[in-house]
């Protein structure tokens, strides 16, 4: 009995960690596409910087820090989604390692 709530467990889980893996990637690539539309030549200096100095790293993450911190709605939701995808997966997380602790304390009151 105790197997088979382990099992079943498993694979309620694993489709939840698979959903929340599919809107991550689409959260990601909603984010890649604010980049190349807001960012000149398709956001590459956003992806794939060339410093030649401090001055250049500071800049590029200034820009950056202005990307997050613009009040756009799509950015807006864009952040908001990728809080819900991570606060999901800590959740989940928590909550089968918890439930994986107390179906082994189960097991072994019952295995006595």
């Amino acid at each position: 009995m105790v197997d088979m709530i382990i099992r079943l467990t498993v694979l309620a889980v694993l489709g939840l960690a698979l959903a929340n893996a599919l809107h991550a990637v689409i959260v990601f690539v909603r984010f890649a596409h604010q980049v190349a539309r807001r960012a000149p030549h398709g956001g590459l200096s956003f992806w794939l910087p060339a410093f030649g100095s401090m001055r250049d790293a500071r800049i590029w993450l200034g820009h950056w820090r202005a990307f997050f911190e613009s009040g756009d709605l799509a950015l807006i939701a864009l952040r908001l989604d990728a809080r819900l995808v991570i606060s999901r997966h800590v959740h989940l997380t928590v909550l089968s390692h918890t439930w994986a602790i107390a179906l082994s304390a189960i097991a072994s009151h019952s295995l006595i």
